[in-house]
Protein backbone atom coordinates (compact mmCIF):
# COMPACT_ATOMS: atom_id res chain seq x y z
CA UNK A 1 0.00 0.00 0.00
CA UNK A 2 1.03 3.61 -0.31
CA UNK A 3 3.21 5.42 2.18
CA UNK A 4 1.85 8.04 4.56
CA UNK A 5 0.30 10.81 2.54
CA UNK A 6 0.53 14.48 3.24
CA UNK A 7 -2.37 16.86 3.27
CA UNK A 8 -2.97 20.61 3.04
CA UNK A 9 -5.36 21.65 5.79
CA UNK A 10 -7.15 24.93 6.20
CA UNK A 11 -9.78 26.36 8.48
CA UNK A 12 -12.29 28.52 6.71
CA UNK A 13 -14.91 30.94 8.00
CA UNK A 14 -18.38 29.69 7.13
CA UNK A 15 -19.16 32.70 4.93
CA UNK A 16 -15.86 32.68 3.11
CA UNK A 17 -15.88 29.22 1.50
CA UNK A 18 -16.31 30.71 -1.93
CA UNK A 19 -12.78 32.08 -1.72
CA UNK A 20 -11.49 28.51 -2.00
CA UNK A 21 -12.42 28.57 -5.64
CA UNK A 22 -9.26 30.59 -6.17
CA UNK A 23 -7.00 27.95 -4.66
CA UNK A 24 -5.08 26.31 -7.54
CA UNK A 25 -6.09 22.70 -7.95
CA UNK A 26 -5.22 20.04 -10.49
CA UNK A 27 -8.29 19.13 -12.58
CA UNK A 28 -9.34 15.55 -11.89
CA UNK A 29 -9.11 14.51 -15.55
CA UNK A 30 -5.43 15.50 -15.69
CA UNK A 31 -4.37 13.58 -12.61
CA UNK A 32 -2.66 10.20 -12.56
CA UNK A 33 -4.83 7.25 -11.47
CA UNK A 34 -4.74 6.31 -7.78
CA UNK A 35 -4.43 2.52 -7.25
CA UNK A 36 -5.62 2.70 -3.65
CA UNK A 37 -9.41 2.40 -4.11
CA UNK A 38 -9.08 -0.57 -6.46
CA UNK A 39 -6.62 -2.28 -4.14
CA UNK A 40 -8.90 -1.83 -1.13
CA UNK A 41 -11.97 -2.95 -3.06
CA UNK A 42 -10.28 -6.05 -4.45
CA UNK A 43 -9.07 -7.03 -0.99
CA UNK A 44 -12.55 -6.60 0.47
CA UNK A 45 -14.28 -8.47 -2.33
CA UNK A 46 -11.81 -11.35 -2.15
CA UNK A 47 -12.42 -11.50 1.58
CA UNK A 48 -16.13 -12.05 0.95
CA UNK A 49 -15.48 -15.36 -0.82
CA UNK A 50 -15.89 -18.67 0.96
CA UNK A 51 -13.75 -21.32 -0.72
CA UNK A 52 -13.89 -19.33 -3.94
CA UNK A 53 -17.66 -18.75 -3.91
CA UNK A 54 -19.97 -16.00 -2.74
CA UNK A 55 -22.09 -17.58 -0.03
CA UNK A 56 -25.30 -15.74 0.81
CA UNK A 57 -25.37 -15.76 4.61
CA UNK A 58 -28.92 -14.45 4.82
CA UNK A 59 -30.53 -17.31 2.89
CA UNK A 60 -27.70 -19.85 3.18
CA UNK A 61 -26.85 -20.67 -0.43
CA UNK A 62 -23.89 -20.25 -2.77
CA UNK A 63 -24.69 -17.42 -5.16
CA UNK A 64 -23.01 -18.59 -8.37
CA UNK A 65 -24.24 -15.59 -10.37
CA UNK A 66 -22.64 -13.09 -8.02
CA UNK A 67 -19.56 -15.33 -7.91
CA UNK A 68 -19.29 -15.06 -11.70
CA UNK A 69 -19.72 -11.27 -11.62
CA UNK A 70 -16.97 -11.09 -9.03
CA UNK A 71 -14.76 -13.30 -11.17
CA UNK A 72 -15.24 -11.07 -14.23
CA UNK A 73 -14.22 -8.02 -12.20
CA UNK A 74 -11.18 -9.76 -10.73
CA UNK A 75 -10.06 -11.05 -14.11
CA UNK A 76 -10.32 -7.55 -15.60
CA UNK A 77 -8.29 -6.14 -12.71
CA UNK A 78 -5.57 -8.76 -13.19
CA UNK A 79 -6.32 -10.22 -9.78
CA UNK A 80 -5.38 -13.58 -11.26
CA UNK A 81 -5.12 -15.49 -7.99
CA UNK A 82 -8.65 -14.57 -6.94
CA UNK A 83 -10.05 -15.11 -10.43
CA UNK A 84 -8.34 -18.51 -10.48
CA UNK A 85 -9.81 -19.46 -7.11
CA UNK A 86 -13.27 -18.56 -8.39
CA UNK A 87 -12.78 -20.51 -11.60
CA UNK A 88 -11.59 -23.57 -9.67
CA UNK A 89 -14.59 -23.38 -7.34
CA UNK A 90 -17.10 -22.93 -10.18
CA UNK A 91 -15.79 -25.74 -12.39
CA UNK A 92 -17.38 -28.72 -10.56
CA UNK A 93 -20.67 -26.84 -10.14
CA UNK A 94 -20.90 -24.92 -13.37
CA UNK A 95 -24.14 -26.50 -14.61
CA UNK A 96 -25.84 -25.35 -11.40
CA UNK A 97 -25.27 -21.81 -12.65
CA UNK A 98 -26.90 -22.06 -16.06
CA UNK A 99 -29.40 -24.92 -15.67
CA UNK A 100 -32.21 -25.96 -13.35
CA UNK A 101 -34.74 -28.76 -13.29
CA UNK A 102 -38.36 -28.06 -14.20
CA UNK A 103 -41.20 -30.04 -12.65
CA UNK A 104 -44.89 -30.06 -13.52
CA UNK A 105 -47.76 -29.34 -11.14
CA UNK A 106 -47.63 -32.94 -9.92
CA UNK A 107 -43.96 -32.68 -9.07
CA UNK A 108 -42.79 -34.85 -11.95
CA UNK A 109 -39.57 -33.87 -13.70
CA UNK A 110 -40.29 -32.36 -17.12
CA UNK A 111 -36.77 -31.46 -18.17
CA UNK A 112 -33.86 -29.12 -17.62
CA UNK A 113 -34.07 -25.40 -18.32
CA UNK A 114 -30.88 -24.04 -19.88
CA UNK A 115 -30.25 -20.32 -19.50
CA UNK A 116 -28.41 -19.15 -22.59
CA UNK A 117 -27.45 -15.84 -20.99
CA UNK A 118 -25.93 -17.45 -17.91
CA UNK A 119 -24.13 -19.98 -20.09
CA UNK A 120 -22.69 -17.15 -22.20
CA UNK A 121 -21.52 -15.21 -19.15
CA UNK A 122 -19.93 -18.34 -17.70
CA UNK A 123 -18.02 -18.99 -20.94
CA UNK A 124 -16.89 -15.35 -21.08
CA UNK A 125 -15.63 -15.49 -17.50
CA UNK A 126 -13.77 -18.77 -17.95
CA UNK A 127 -11.97 -17.31 -20.97
CA UNK A 128 -11.19 -14.06 -19.10
CA UNK A 129 -9.78 -16.06 -16.18
CA UNK A 130 -7.35 -17.80 -18.54
CA UNK A 131 -9.05 -21.20 -18.50
CA UNK A 132 -10.51 -23.21 -21.38
CA UNK A 133 -14.29 -22.80 -21.82
CA UNK A 134 -14.34 -25.77 -24.23
CA UNK A 135 -13.27 -28.06 -21.38
CA UNK A 136 -14.46 -26.64 -18.10
CA UNK A 137 -15.68 -28.91 -15.34
CA UNK A 138 -16.20 -31.61 -17.94
CA UNK A 139 -18.32 -29.38 -20.19
CA UNK A 140 -17.75 -27.69 -23.53
CA UNK A 141 -19.42 -24.38 -22.71
CA UNK A 142 -18.79 -22.99 -26.18
CA UNK A 143 -20.43 -25.94 -27.96
CA UNK A 144 -23.39 -25.76 -25.59
CA UNK A 145 -23.65 -22.03 -26.27
CA UNK A 146 -23.53 -22.58 -30.01
CA UNK A 147 -26.50 -24.90 -29.61
CA UNK A 148 -28.39 -21.98 -28.10
CA UNK A 149 -27.75 -19.63 -31.06
CA UNK A 150 -30.48 -19.53 -33.69
CA UNK A 151 -29.66 -20.21 -37.32
CA UNK A 152 -33.24 -19.58 -38.45
CA UNK A 153 -33.86 -16.74 -40.92
CA UNK A 154 -35.25 -13.68 -39.11
CA UNK A 155 -33.75 -14.63 -35.74
CA UNK A 156 -30.33 -15.70 -36.93
CA UNK A 157 -27.72 -15.13 -34.23
CA UNK A 158 -30.27 -14.75 -31.41
CA UNK A 159 -29.60 -16.78 -28.27
CA UNK A 160 -32.46 -18.66 -26.66
CA UNK A 161 -33.13 -20.77 -23.59
CA UNK A 162 -34.18 -24.38 -23.42
CA UNK A 163 -37.55 -24.00 -21.71
CA UNK A 164 -40.94 -25.66 -21.34
CA UNK A 165 -43.75 -23.26 -22.28
CA UNK A 166 -46.53 -25.50 -21.03
CA UNK A 167 -45.31 -25.25 -17.45
CA UNK A 168 -46.06 -22.34 -15.07
CA UNK A 169 -43.37 -19.65 -14.74
CA UNK A 170 -41.47 -21.08 -17.71
CA UNK A 171 -40.33 -18.77 -20.53
CA UNK A 172 -37.34 -17.87 -22.64
CA UNK A 173 -35.57 -15.36 -20.41
CA UNK A 174 -32.81 -14.52 -22.90
CA UNK A 175 -32.07 -10.84 -23.38
CA UNK A 176 -29.48 -8.38 -24.63
CA UNK A 177 -27.22 -8.84 -21.60
CA UNK A 178 -26.76 -12.52 -22.40
CA UNK A 179 -26.46 -11.74 -26.11
CA UNK A 180 -23.54 -9.41 -25.41
CA UNK A 181 -21.69 -12.06 -23.41
CA UNK A 182 -22.49 -14.65 -26.09
CA UNK A 183 -20.95 -12.48 -28.82
CA UNK A 184 -17.83 -12.06 -26.71
CA UNK A 185 -17.51 -15.74 -25.75
CA UNK A 186 -18.04 -16.98 -29.30
CA UNK A 187 -15.56 -14.45 -30.67
CA UNK A 188 -12.92 -15.54 -28.15
CA UNK A 189 -13.13 -19.11 -29.48
CA UNK A 190 -13.37 -18.14 -33.19
CA UNK A 191 -16.82 -19.68 -33.49
CA UNK A 192 -18.47 -19.66 -36.90
CA UNK A 193 -21.55 -18.23 -35.21
CA UNK A 194 -19.76 -15.11 -33.97
CA UNK A 195 -20.80 -12.82 -36.81
CA UNK A 196 -24.48 -13.67 -36.58
CA UNK A 197 -24.44 -13.29 -32.79
CA UNK A 198 -22.74 -9.90 -33.10
CA UNK A 199 -25.16 -8.76 -35.79
CA UNK A 200 -28.14 -9.68 -33.64
CA UNK A 201 -26.57 -7.82 -30.69
CA UNK A 202 -26.10 -4.71 -32.84
CA UNK A 203 -29.75 -4.91 -33.86
CA UNK A 204 -30.69 -4.37 -30.20
CA UNK A 205 -29.20 -0.87 -30.32
CA UNK A 206 -31.65 1.93 -31.02
CA UNK A 207 -30.85 4.91 -33.22
CA UNK A 208 -30.29 7.07 -30.11
CA UNK A 209 -27.33 4.88 -29.17
CA UNK A 210 -28.70 2.91 -26.21
CA UNK A 211 -29.24 -0.84 -26.07
CA UNK A 212 -32.57 -2.21 -24.89
CA UNK A 213 -32.90 -5.11 -22.45
CA UNK A 214 -35.68 -7.30 -23.86
CA UNK A 215 -35.79 -8.98 -27.25
CA UNK A 216 -38.82 -8.84 -29.50
CA UNK A 217 -40.97 -11.99 -29.42
CA UNK A 218 -39.22 -14.79 -31.30
CA UNK A 219 -42.02 -14.91 -33.87
CA UNK A 220 -42.01 -11.15 -34.52
CA UNK A 221 -41.35 -10.14 -38.11
CA UNK A 222 -38.86 -7.48 -37.00
CA UNK A 223 -36.24 -8.14 -34.33
CA UNK A 224 -34.53 -4.74 -34.10
CA UNK A 225 -34.67 -2.10 -31.37
CA UNK A 226 -35.98 0.67 -33.63
CA UNK A 227 -38.79 -1.57 -34.83
CA UNK A 228 -40.30 -1.82 -31.36
CA UNK A 229 -42.07 1.22 -29.92
CA UNK A 230 -41.67 -0.29 -26.46
CA UNK A 231 -37.86 -0.30 -26.57
CA UNK A 232 -36.61 1.51 -23.48
CA UNK A 233 -33.10 2.77 -22.71
CA UNK A 234 -31.02 1.11 -20.00
CA UNK A 235 -27.69 2.31 -18.63
CA UNK A 236 -26.69 -1.16 -17.43
CA UNK A 237 -27.49 -2.92 -20.70
CA UNK A 238 -25.81 -0.23 -22.80
CA UNK A 239 -22.71 -0.33 -20.61
CA UNK A 240 -22.40 -4.12 -20.68
CA UNK A 241 -23.00 -4.17 -24.43
CA UNK A 242 -20.25 -1.58 -24.86
CA UNK A 243 -17.88 -3.55 -22.62
CA UNK A 244 -18.36 -6.74 -24.59
CA UNK A 245 -18.18 -4.98 -27.96
CA UNK A 246 -14.89 -3.42 -26.90
CA UNK A 247 -13.60 -6.92 -26.16
CA UNK A 248 -14.36 -7.89 -29.77
CA UNK A 249 -12.23 -5.14 -31.26
CA UNK A 250 -13.14 -5.51 -34.92
CA UNK A 251 -15.36 -4.38 -37.82
CA UNK A 252 -16.72 -1.00 -38.83
CA UNK A 253 -20.19 -1.89 -37.59
CA UNK A 254 -18.90 -2.63 -34.11
CA UNK A 255 -16.91 0.60 -33.97
CA UNK A 256 -19.93 2.64 -35.06
CA UNK A 257 -22.08 0.95 -32.43
CA UNK A 258 -19.49 1.64 -29.75
CA UNK A 259 -19.28 5.31 -30.70
CA UNK A 260 -23.06 5.68 -30.53
CA UNK A 261 -23.21 3.90 -27.15
CA UNK A 262 -20.44 6.11 -25.78
CA UNK A 263 -22.23 9.27 -26.90
CA UNK A 264 -25.48 8.08 -25.30
CA UNK A 265 -23.84 7.18 -22.00
CA UNK A 266 -21.97 10.48 -21.79
CA UNK A 267 -25.22 12.37 -22.41
CA UNK A 268 -27.00 10.29 -19.73
CA UNK A 269 -24.37 10.97 -17.07
CA UNK A 270 -25.29 13.28 -14.20
CA UNK A 271 -23.37 16.45 -13.46
CA UNK A 272 -21.83 14.72 -10.41
CA UNK A 273 -20.56 11.80 -12.52
CA UNK A 274 -23.30 9.36 -11.51
CA UNK A 275 -25.79 7.30 -13.50
CA UNK A 276 -29.30 6.08 -12.84
CA UNK A 277 -30.33 2.68 -14.18
CA UNK A 278 -33.31 3.38 -16.43
CA UNK A 279 -36.62 5.20 -16.62
CA UNK A 280 -37.87 3.47 -13.48
CA UNK A 281 -34.68 3.60 -11.38
CA UNK A 282 -33.43 7.14 -11.89
CA UNK A 283 -31.63 7.44 -8.55
CA UNK A 284 -27.84 7.55 -8.91
CA UNK A 285 -26.43 4.20 -7.83
CA UNK A 286 -23.13 2.36 -7.73
CA UNK A 287 -24.15 -0.54 -9.96
CA UNK A 288 -25.12 1.59 -12.95
CA UNK A 289 -22.42 4.19 -12.36
CA UNK A 290 -19.84 1.44 -12.02
CA UNK A 291 -20.81 -0.39 -15.20
CA UNK A 292 -21.03 2.83 -17.21
CA UNK A 293 -17.74 4.17 -15.88
CA UNK A 294 -16.04 0.83 -16.50
CA UNK A 295 -17.35 0.66 -20.07
CA UNK A 296 -16.44 4.26 -20.87
CA UNK A 297 -12.96 3.93 -19.42
CA UNK A 298 -12.34 0.62 -21.16
CA UNK A 299 -13.46 2.04 -24.51
CA UNK A 300 -10.84 4.78 -24.10
CA UNK A 301 -12.92 7.46 -25.76
CA UNK A 302 -14.44 9.26 -22.78
CA UNK A 303 -11.73 9.70 -20.15
CA UNK A 304 -13.38 12.69 -18.46
CA UNK A 305 -16.68 10.82 -18.11
CA UNK A 306 -14.95 7.71 -16.76
CA UNK A 307 -13.02 9.83 -14.27
CA UNK A 308 -16.16 11.62 -13.09
CA UNK A 309 -17.89 8.27 -12.54
CA UNK A 310 -14.88 6.99 -10.59
CA UNK A 311 -14.90 10.05 -8.33
CA UNK A 312 -18.59 9.51 -7.52
CA UNK A 313 -17.94 5.84 -6.77
CA UNK A 314 -15.01 6.66 -4.51
CA UNK A 315 -17.27 9.00 -2.58
CA UNK A 316 -19.43 5.93 -1.87
CA UNK A 317 -16.62 3.54 -1.01
CA UNK A 318 -16.09 2.57 2.62
CA UNK A 319 -12.87 4.21 3.72
CA UNK A 320 -13.55 4.75 7.42
CA UNK A 321 -10.56 4.75 9.70
CA UNK A 322 -9.25 5.99 13.00
CA UNK A 323 -9.74 8.52 14.44
CA UNK A 324 -13.10 8.39 12.60
CA UNK A 325 -14.57 4.93 13.06
CA UNK A 326 -18.02 3.71 12.00
CA UNK A 327 -19.86 0.51 11.28
CA UNK A 328 -17.92 0.32 8.00
CA UNK A 329 -14.46 0.63 9.53
CA UNK A 330 -13.87 -3.10 9.09
CA UNK A 331 -15.09 -3.08 5.48
CA UNK A 332 -12.67 -0.71 3.77
CA UNK A 333 -13.09 -1.00 0.01
CA UNK A 334 -16.77 -1.98 -0.07
CA UNK A 335 -18.90 0.23 -2.32
CA UNK A 336 -22.33 1.37 -1.17
CA UNK A 337 -25.29 1.37 -3.57
CA UNK A 338 -26.17 5.01 -2.88
CA UNK A 339 -26.05 7.79 -0.29
CA UNK A 340 -28.64 6.12 1.94
CA UNK A 341 -26.81 2.78 1.90
CA UNK A 342 -23.53 4.47 2.84
CA UNK A 343 -25.18 6.31 5.73
CA UNK A 344 -26.92 3.18 7.00
CA UNK A 345 -23.76 1.14 6.71
CA UNK A 346 -21.84 3.66 8.76
CA UNK A 347 -24.46 3.70 11.49
CA UNK A 348 -25.37 0.00 11.56
CA UNK A 349 -22.57 -1.90 9.84
CA UNK A 350 -22.92 -4.63 7.23
CA UNK A 351 -25.17 -7.32 8.60
CA UNK A 352 -26.52 -10.14 6.44
CA UNK A 353 -29.53 -8.10 5.31
CA UNK A 354 -27.36 -5.57 3.42
CA UNK A 355 -24.31 -7.70 2.74
CA UNK A 356 -25.56 -8.83 -0.67
CA UNK A 357 -26.21 -5.27 -1.87
CA UNK A 358 -22.69 -4.14 -1.00
CA UNK A 359 -21.18 -7.21 -2.64
CA UNK A 360 -23.11 -6.71 -5.89
CA UNK A 361 -22.36 -3.02 -6.00
CA UNK A 362 -18.66 -3.61 -5.44
CA UNK A 363 -18.38 -6.43 -8.01
CA UNK A 364 -19.96 -4.30 -10.74
CA UNK A 365 -18.37 -0.97 -9.82
CA UNK A 366 -14.83 -1.86 -8.74
CA UNK A 367 -13.19 -1.89 -12.21
CA UNK A 368 -14.45 1.68 -12.82
CA UNK A 369 -12.20 2.85 -9.98
CA UNK A 370 -9.22 2.23 -12.25
CA UNK A 371 -9.97 5.75 -13.48
CA UNK A 372 -10.02 7.31 -9.99
CA UNK A 373 -7.50 10.18 -10.03
CA UNK A 374 -4.79 10.62 -7.43
CA UNK A 375 -4.25 13.75 -5.37
CA UNK A 376 -1.13 15.68 -4.47
CA UNK A 377 -1.67 16.74 -0.85
CA UNK A 378 0.94 18.33 1.38
CA UNK A 379 1.22 18.17 5.16
CA UNK A 380 0.58 21.00 7.57
CA UNK A 381 -0.25 21.44 11.24
CA UNK A 382 -2.50 24.48 11.30
CA UNK A 383 -3.12 26.81 14.23
CA UNK A 384 -6.08 29.02 13.40
CA UNK A 385 -5.38 32.70 13.85
CA UNK A 386 -7.29 34.47 16.61
CA UNK A 387 -10.03 33.06 18.79
CA UNK A 388 -13.33 31.31 18.08
CA UNK A 389 -16.45 30.94 20.20
CA UNK A 390 -16.73 27.79 22.25
CA UNK A 391 -19.67 25.70 21.01
CA UNK A 392 -19.55 27.25 17.55
CA UNK A 393 -19.47 25.38 14.25
CA UNK A 394 -16.30 25.89 12.27
CA UNK A 395 -15.76 25.02 8.63
CA UNK A 396 -12.56 23.16 7.78
CA UNK A 397 -11.14 22.09 4.46
CA UNK A 398 -8.48 19.83 3.02
CA UNK A 399 -6.94 20.78 -0.31
CA UNK A 400 -5.51 18.71 -3.17
CA UNK A 401 -6.83 15.41 -1.83
CA UNK A 402 -7.48 12.59 -4.29
CA UNK A 403 -10.91 13.41 -5.78
CA UNK A 404 -13.62 11.38 -4.07
CA UNK A 405 -11.37 10.30 -1.20
CA UNK A 406 -12.70 10.24 2.35
CA UNK A 407 -11.22 12.78 4.75
CA UNK A 408 -11.85 12.67 8.48
CA UNK A 409 -11.85 15.58 10.93
CA UNK A 410 -12.10 14.35 14.52
CA UNK A 411 -11.66 15.24 18.17
CA UNK A 412 -12.60 12.67 20.80
CA UNK A 413 -16.12 11.45 19.95
CA UNK A 414 -16.77 14.32 17.55
CA UNK A 415 -16.11 13.41 13.93
CA UNK A 416 -17.02 14.46 10.43
CA UNK A 417 -16.52 12.46 7.25
CA UNK A 418 -16.07 14.45 4.06
CA UNK A 419 -15.59 13.29 0.49
CA UNK A 420 -13.32 15.37 -1.70
CA UNK A 421 -14.91 16.83 -4.81
CA UNK A 422 -13.63 16.52 -8.37
CA UNK A 423 -11.01 19.21 -7.69
CA UNK A 424 -9.68 17.50 -4.56
CA UNK A 425 -11.38 19.90 -2.12
CA UNK A 426 -12.94 18.38 0.99
CA UNK A 427 -14.96 20.86 3.06
CA UNK A 428 -16.35 19.77 6.41
CA UNK A 429 -17.40 21.24 9.73
CA UNK A 430 -16.62 20.65 13.38
CA UNK A 431 -18.57 21.70 16.45
CA UNK A 432 -16.34 23.00 19.21
CA UNK A 433 -17.12 21.86 22.74
CA UNK A 434 -18.16 24.30 25.44
CA UNK A 435 -15.43 25.74 27.61
CA UNK A 436 -12.32 27.76 26.91
CA UNK A 437 -9.09 26.16 25.78
CA UNK A 438 -7.12 24.81 22.86
CA UNK A 439 -9.16 22.40 20.73
CA UNK A 440 -7.14 20.12 18.49
CA UNK A 441 -8.82 18.28 15.62
CA UNK A 442 -6.98 15.45 13.95
CA UNK A 443 -7.26 15.11 10.21
CA UNK A 444 -6.69 11.82 8.49
CA UNK A 445 -6.90 9.66 5.43
CA UNK A 446 -6.83 5.88 5.21
CA UNK A 447 -3.14 5.94 6.09
CA UNK A 448 -3.82 7.46 9.49
CA UNK A 449 -3.63 10.85 11.19
CA UNK A 450 -1.61 13.16 8.98
CA UNK A 451 -2.34 16.63 10.35
CA UNK A 452 -4.03 18.71 12.99
CA UNK A 453 -6.07 21.90 13.14
CA UNK A 454 -5.95 23.81 16.42
CA UNK A 455 -8.50 26.35 17.60
CA UNK A 456 -8.29 28.66 20.59
CA UNK A 457 -11.82 28.64 21.95
CA UNK A 458 -13.31 31.13 24.39
CA UNK A 459 -16.41 30.42 26.41
CA UNK A 460 -18.88 32.93 27.84
CA UNK A 461 -17.45 34.61 30.90
CA UNK A 462 -18.00 37.46 33.32
CA UNK A 463 -14.69 39.24 33.28
CA UNK A 464 -13.02 40.64 36.40
CA UNK A 465 -13.36 44.43 36.12
CA UNK A 466 -11.85 46.71 38.78
CA UNK A 467 -12.15 50.50 38.85
CA UNK A 468 -9.38 52.36 40.68
CA UNK A 469 -11.74 54.87 42.33
CA UNK A 470 -15.37 54.70 43.38
CA UNK A 471 -15.53 58.52 42.97
CA UNK A 472 -13.73 60.61 40.38
CA UNK A 473 -13.80 64.38 40.01
CA UNK A 474 -15.03 65.80 36.73
CA UNK A 475 -12.36 66.05 34.02
CA UNK A 476 -10.15 63.64 35.92
CA UNK A 477 -9.16 60.10 34.93
CA UNK A 478 -10.54 56.75 35.96
CA UNK A 479 -8.24 53.75 35.93
CA UNK A 480 -9.63 50.43 34.64
CA UNK A 481 -8.11 46.99 35.30
CA UNK A 482 -9.52 43.96 33.50
CA UNK A 483 -8.49 40.45 34.51
CA UNK A 484 -9.52 36.95 33.43
CA UNK A 485 -8.85 37.53 29.76
CA UNK A 486 -6.99 35.10 27.54
CA UNK A 487 -3.53 36.15 26.48
CA UNK A 488 -3.90 38.07 23.23
CA UNK A 489 -7.67 38.46 23.57
CA UNK A 490 -9.05 41.69 22.17
CA UNK A 491 -10.58 44.13 24.67
CA UNK A 492 -12.74 47.24 24.38
CA UNK A 493 -13.51 49.64 27.19
CA UNK A 494 -16.72 51.63 26.75
CA UNK A 495 -17.90 54.70 28.63
CA UNK A 496 -21.11 56.53 27.83
CA UNK A 497 -21.56 54.27 24.81
CA UNK A 498 -18.23 55.21 23.28
CA UNK A 499 -15.05 53.19 23.03
CA UNK A 500 -12.47 54.83 25.26
CA UNK A 501 -9.71 52.35 24.60
CA UNK A 502 -9.10 49.01 22.96
CA UNK A 503 -6.24 46.57 22.65
CA UNK A 504 -5.20 43.04 23.59
CA UNK A 505 -4.64 41.34 26.90
CA UNK A 506 -1.10 40.80 28.07
CA UNK A 507 0.62 37.60 29.12
CA UNK A 508 -1.26 37.36 32.40
CA UNK A 509 -4.65 38.01 30.85
CA UNK A 510 -4.72 41.63 32.11
CA UNK A 511 -5.58 44.86 30.40
CA UNK A 512 -5.08 48.28 32.05
CA UNK A 513 -6.14 51.67 30.77
CA UNK A 514 -7.19 55.18 31.88
CA UNK A 515 -9.70 57.66 30.49
CA UNK A 516 -11.10 61.08 31.37
CA UNK A 517 -14.55 60.93 32.92
CA UNK A 518 -15.76 64.23 31.41
CA UNK A 519 -17.71 67.18 32.87
CA UNK A 520 -21.04 65.60 33.80
CA UNK A 521 -21.47 64.61 37.42
CA UNK A 522 -23.53 61.66 38.61
CA UNK A 523 -23.54 57.88 38.41
CA UNK A 524 -21.72 56.46 35.40
CA UNK A 525 -20.99 52.96 34.08
CA UNK A 526 -17.91 51.40 32.54
CA UNK A 527 -18.44 48.43 30.27
CA UNK A 528 -15.83 45.98 29.07
CA UNK A 529 -16.15 43.62 26.10
CA UNK A 530 -13.74 40.80 25.40
CA UNK A 531 -13.25 38.93 22.12
CA UNK A 532 -16.95 38.10 21.92
CA UNK A 533 -20.10 39.70 23.23
CA UNK A 534 -20.60 36.94 25.80
CA UNK A 535 -17.34 37.84 27.54
CA UNK A 536 -18.05 41.05 29.39
CA UNK A 537 -18.24 43.01 32.64
CA UNK A 538 -19.64 46.32 33.92
CA UNK A 539 -19.06 48.49 37.00
CA UNK A 540 -20.51 51.78 38.21
CA UNK A 541 -18.82 54.76 39.86
CA UNK A 542 -19.72 58.35 40.69
CA UNK A 543 -18.44 61.46 38.98
CA UNK A 544 -18.47 64.34 41.44
CA UNK A 545 -18.35 68.01 40.73
CA UNK A 546 -15.60 70.23 42.10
Amino acid sequence: MSHLRRLSLVSVPALALSTLAFVPATPASAAEPDPTPVSHGADWLAGQLTDGLMHNDQFDFDDLGLTTDTGLAMAYLDESDTAGDISDALAPRITEYYTYDVANSEGQLVGTHVSAGSLAKAAAFVDAAGDDPTDFGGHDLVAELEDRVSTEPGTEGRIGDVFFPDEPFEADFSNTLGQAFAARALHAEDSELTDSAVDFLLAQQCEEGFFRLSFAPADAAEQGCDDDAGSAPSTDVTALALLNLTALGYSTGVEDAKAAAIDWLVAAQGADGSFGSDGEITTPNANSTGLAGWALGDAGEADDAATAAAVWLRQHQADDFGPCTTGLSGDTGAIAYDDAALSTGRSEGLDVTVQDQFRRGTAQALPALLWAPAGDPTYADVVVDGFVRAGSTQDVAALDVAPGQTVCFARNASQDFVHADADGLAVGSVVLPEGSGRRVYRTGLTDGVIGTITYRALDAKRLDLTLKRAKVATKKKQKVVVKGLATGESVRVLYKGKVKDEGTAGGKGRFVTKFKVGKKAGKQKVKVRGEFGNRKAAEKFRVKGR
